[in-house]
């Protein structure tokens, strides 16, 4: 029996498309092993898709399950995006302040890779404000 691809998964959504195709009734398997990108780490993880097939007779309906799972999943990442656009531009706003004041003093040149970690902490600090701020708050 002639199998379709309908879906390449990264590894860490691999097992949930499987499963949400199996659940459906749907026949998947995949083209690459698995297991392959369990060696792999990094970037090279994060690039590395695996080729999801069905019998060519499921096709249609395995690609309306994994289009609606995507639209689903698109809500999450839409709304993951909005609340973090405030904190980059907020560190964004600040480093280049800091670039700025690195310039002036002549040490722009040497500070390159400080004002990197610099813009990191005060990223994820100011992305997880709220977490922080209802951390204090209990403590106190």
């Amino acid at each position: 029996m002639e199998s379709v691809v309908v879906y390449k998964a990264n590894p860490e959504s691999l097992q949930a498309v499987l499963g949400l195709l199996r659940k459906e009734g749907f026949n998947p398997t995949t083209l690459e092993n698995p297991s392959s990108a369990d060696v792999l780490s990094g970037a090279g993880k994060a690039a590395y898709l695996i080729s999801i097939t069905v019998p060519a007779d499921e096709e249609s309906g395995a690609r309306s399950v994994l289009r609606k799972w995507d639209q689903e999943h698109l809500g999450e990442v839409n709304t993951i995006t909005v609340k973090l656009v405030g904190p980059f531009l907020l560190s964004i706003v600040i480093i280049a302040v800091l670039a700025l004041v690195f310039l002036l003093a002549g040490i722009l040149s040497d500070a390159a890779a400080f004002l990197f970690v610099i813009w990191l902490v005060v990223f994820a600090l100011a992305a997880n404000a709220e977490k922080l701020m209802r951390k204090i708050r209990k403590s106190s």
